[in-house]
């Protein structure tokens, strides 16, 4: 009998339900993806046993001889995925993105993009075009709350407040950062248990201790999505570090929004609770 999984990171409690790092390059044939995915696993071992293609689909709408017509499918890349599928390395022409919701703290994750970036540039410079990291949580309240109960004023305003509006909402904020890029938060609440963003629901499973949590009320998606544009060469180190940039202003961004009740509940262990790892 296995261990029921814990929840993402440092908090016994935390809503984090999903890591997502990307970086964006000019191509080269050593960057291609076949190659790359040859160097990935022979610095990771046997981590991503598994290798898939990843294919296009291109539908024609119109005027033809039938109403649709599609062309054969394309390759665009590969995926690369561990044995649990909660980790995944997608490799495609002009870029890499690293997906994970087995995430332990930011020194493994650090150590688990390095390895990447290693294997990317190769001991050499990389002209890099656009770097971002993505944070989501799964905000599932307990018993007496409601999921804008866990953030300040001004992030998901609660519905009630706002009259006869539907209590199913989505809320999209940018903000511009000095470095030319942006910090992207959405925030969506619903019934029933969250799940992942439409553009991530077949990168990986979502983490075990937050889907397995009930809640017969409401529940919302926190997706913060910072990234800024480079157009500069990169060593593995120097994007390992640029990385590290974006993940300060998403943590710091996070809990200057978060109230006394979410750092409670996210951040006390509480002993006899199944869904509380």
């Amino acid at each position: 009998m296995t261990a029921p999984r814990r929840a993402l990171g440092r908090w016994p409690n935390a809503p984090l339900a999903l890591v997502l790092a990307q970086v964006r390059f000019d191509q080269s044939p050593e960057t291609e993806p076949q190659p790359l995915s040859e160097r990935i696993q022979k610095l990771t071992g046997s981590i991503y046993p598994h290798t898939s293609p990843l294919q296009q689909i291109t539908m024609i709408l119109g005027r033809t001889t039938s109403s649709t017509t599609s062309q054969p499918p394309v390759p665009v890349g590969l995926d690369l995925r561990n044995s649990e599928n909660n980790e995944a390395v997608r490799l495609q022409p002009g870029s890499v993105t690293f997906t994970t919701s087995s995430y332990q703290d930011r020194n493994h994750f650090s150590r688990q993009w390095r390895v990447l970036m290693d294997a990317l540039c190769e001991k050499r410079g990389l002209k890099v075009n656009r770097l971002g990291l993505r944070y989501v949580d799964f905000i599932i309240p307990s018993a007496g709350h409601v999921p804008e109960d866990y953030f300040r004023d001004g992030l998901g305003r609660s519905p009630a407040a706002l009259g006869n509006q539907s209590p199913v909402a989505f809320n999209l904020y940018d903000f511009a950062r000095e470095n030319g890029g942006q910090l992207r938060v959405q925030y969506s609440r619903g019934f029933g248990p969250p799940a992942l963003p439409p553009d991530l629901q077949d990168m990986v499973l979502p983490p075990e201790a937050l889907t397995t949590k009930t809640n017969s009320g409401m529940s919302a998606v926190l997706d913060m999505d910072r990234w800024r544009p480079a157009n500069e060469s990169m060593s593995a180190e120097t994007i390992a570090r640029e990385l590290e940039t974006l993940r300060a202003d998403i943590a710091s961004s996070f809990l200057s929004i978060i109230t006394d009740l979410a750092d409670k509940e996210w951040k006390t262990e509480k002993t006899g609770d199944i869904q509380r790892a």
